[in-house]
């Protein structure tokens, strides 16, 4: 009996070494098959574009096929909550952007899901931040001019946005909060709709990401004032930051990354993560980004989810001194 209880037990261990063995051999093998990158906005706008781009980008780098699949609704609450119910093998990922991530929850009632607890931040990759702009002939030539004005006037200056509960929308928040200002913001549907009021005189000026202003600005029709953001545009250096000019909170950019399902193993999350972090330094991939006016931001799954709770909180104090 005791000779075969060592047999039994020199198994086992063989048993487990093999298994020990195998296990990191396994893990370098992912991806083995096709990755889904569900988009959780329509498609054809900047996010879609972006990550399709984007996806051709990383199929080449990891070797295998992605395939970019829209699934639309509540702001982007539809398409990550089906990615949060998937199973944790990193095969179906969801492109995270902060307006779903940090100011969805703020407006949005019965939330499927905790983003800060039941999202697995993987890695971030780029961010595009927002923008005061006005029509060329505006008689606001500077960011100062806003603020002047908008304190002298409390009210009457309007402000379009491409909607409630997005980036733009906060950014006015923030800056009404921080400046002790007050200009009006004015809900539209997309970006689209914020430009054509701006251009058509219907608004003093907008508050953007730029990619939905890009053709405008080119045409000479639209001035950037500032960027919400701490360092200047490397494709717009002349353009001030609302932090250059005192605004200290009034930073919005839009963060656009990548998440998953709780429970991804960590070689998934690495092999993420060695893959943006070379991205961002290939100047192939830093031209794909800046042609979108995206800059290049790479933040580790721990940064990425540290920068999403701070945006939370400091927007969910904003948002109740407003009510």
């Amino acid at each position: 009996m005791k000779k075969h209880s060592i047999v039994i037990g020199i198994c086992l261990l063989l048993l487990t070494a093999g298994i020990i063995g195998v296990t990191p051999a396994a893990a370098q093998d992912y991806p083995k098959g096709p990755i889904q990158l569900v988009v959780p906005f329509g498609s054809g706008g900047a996010t879609d574009i972006f990550w399709r781009t984007m996806g051709d980008y990383f199929s080449k780098a990891l070797k295998t096929t992605i395939t970019i699949v829209n699934k639309p609704g509540g702001g982007g609450i539809v398409g990550m909550a089906g990615v949060l119910q998937a199973k944790p093998d990193g095969y179906t990922l969801c492109a995270g952007n902060s307006d779903t991530l940090d100011i969805t929850p703020l407006f949005t009632k019965d939330l499927p899901f905790n983003t800060i607890d039941d999202v697995n931040y993987v890695v971030k990759v780029a961010n595009f931040p927002q923008s005061i702009v006005v029509k060329t002939d505006s008689p606001f030539k500077t960011f100062e001019d806003v603020i002047a004005a908008a304190k002298a006037n409390p009210k009457k200056l309007k402000a379009s946005t491409p909607g409630v509960g997005t980036n733009p929308a906060m950014a006015l928040r923030l800056l009404n909060y921080e400046a002790k200002a007050d200009i009006t913001t004015v809900a539209f549907s997309g970006g689209g709709e914020s430009v054509t009021a701006l251009l058509g005189g219907h608004v003093d000026l907008a508050a953007m990401a730029l990619p939905a202003a890009k053709a405008q600005v080119d045409a000479g029709k639209i001035r950037i004032l500032v960027f919400f953001s701490k360092e200047r545009h490397p494709l717009y250096p002349n353009v001030p930051t609302s932090y250059e000019k005192g605004y200290k909170q009034t930073l919005v950019d839009t963060g656009m990354g990548i998440v998953g399902p709780k429970g991804l193993p960590p070689e998934v999350i690495k092999k993420w993560d060695d893959v943006i972090r070379a991205a961002v330094k290939d100047p192939a991939f830093v031209a794909m980004v800046n042609k979108f006016d995206f800059v290049p931001h790479y933040l580790n799954g721990a940064q990425y989810k540290k920068e999403i709770v701070d945006e939370f909180a400091l927007f969910k104090k904003v948002t109740a001194a407003n009510q």
